[in-house]
């Protein structure tokens, strides 16, 4: 039985029904932890289970069992306390062997048939998965943390453009002029790496266009595109239009918002980072009154949730520095080790360039 239910409109499969087990693994950020339902599917011993069924039993003779959950009226599944250990399991049938997007929202990882993916654990929603389901049933192992949701969408275009995890410089009027860089995802849920296709960027009726790298089949590549801002001469939100081409078929069409800024304001700024490559993005809180001679210079580190620009904004400007924000290279970085110390660094030694 596949538990779940269909939403015709959207073409999207709502799972709205499971089975639950806690106390599997441990909640942390260590490098090595343990996981004994992951242990079982590695080395083949992992059975479908059954509501009501022992998964284990502890050295005090207590079982730990899976229990039938259902999600609430928002679709959510609650899977008792946080960082309580869990994974949910959900199973989908289908008909053929087709490519959709998995959505899961408050996971950090799921089985696919076997196969290990991403989680969004803190549930940004914005991580489609291409993955293939196989003609019959579907098994998801969701590990879990506390709310958790899940979703297969079923795209109309085998190939999108995704920009709610775009990264987009602001545009300070007067001062930043010519060429910019941003970033967004494309998702290739086809069976054949996408080659040679390009992105047309255009804003206020000037045009970019920039060739892509190789997208593997059923993967996402957040990709970075060139755009001209030139023809952007007031503060506001003008709008960046993307087209994806493939020679010179439109293979799919999406906007980005981009902030016009005045030079006294905070702003972000995009660049290519040495460390793997990626666009990466850093915000400013201008000196007030333009930078001078011999001032200071203030970089800032922010909190889980924070972006960088949303740090800079929480400082008014001050006569005497500048203030740069580092992000951490995702949205929610807050743990100022290893990448995030490496991307601090980065930033400091830009801004001090």
């Amino acid at each position: 039985m596949a538990y779940g239910q269909i939403a015709q409109a959207q073409k999207t499969y709502v799972f709205t029904k499971g089975l639950l087990i806690t106390g599997v693994h441990h909640y942390g950020r260590e490098a090595l932890y343990s996981d004994s339902l992951a242990y079982q599917l590695y080395n083949q011993t992992l059975q479908p289970p059954l509501a009501g069924q022992a998964f284990s039993t502890a050295a005090n003779g207590k079982a730990t069992t899976w229990n039938e959950v259902v999600a609430d009226s928002a679709n959510i599944f609650k899977s008792g306390r946080f960082g309580g250990g869990g994974y949910i399991y959900l199973t989908y049938t289908s008909l053929a062997i087709q490519n959709v997007l998995l959505n899961i929202k408050g996971n950090s990882a799921v089985y696919v048939n076997g196969v290990l993916h991403a989680g969004d654990p803190y549930a940004a929603g914005w991580l489609n998965i291409p993955i293939q389901l196989k003609k019959g049933t579907n098994e998801f192992y969701v590990r879990t943390y506390f709310q958790t949701s899940a979703s297969i969408l079923f795209p109309e275009k085998p190939i999108l453009i995704s920009t709610p995890d775009s990264t987009m410089p602001y545009i300070v009027v007067g001062k930043q002029n010519g060429q910019m860089q941003g970033a967004v995802v494309v998702i290739n849920t086809s069976s054949k790496t996408l080659q040679h296709y390009q992105l047309k960027a255009a804003v206020n009726g000037k045009t970019m266009v920039t060739s892509l790298p190789a997208i593997p089949a059923l993967s996402t590549r957040k990709i970075i595109f060139n755009f001209d801002v030139t023809g952007v001469t007031a503060t506001g939100k003008p709008a960046c239009n993307l087209t994806l081409l493939n020679s010179t078929t439109i293979v799919d069409e999406k906007k980005v918002a981009l902030e016009a800024v005045d030079s006294s304001a905070q702003y972000s700024s995009t660049f290519i980072s040495h460390i793997d490559g990626s666009l990466q993005y850093y915000a400013t809180t201008p000196q007030l009154n333009g930078t001078k001679e011999n001032a200071a210079l203030f970089l800032s580190v922010h909190g889980a949730g924070v972006e960088a620009i949303g740090q800079a904004k929480a400082y008014q400007s001050k006569d005497w520095g500048t203030l740069v924000a580092a992000t951490n290279r995702r949205p929610r970085g807050f743990n100022w080790e290893d990448w995030g110390r490496l991307d601090a660094l980065e930033v400091l030694q830009i801004a001090k360039e």
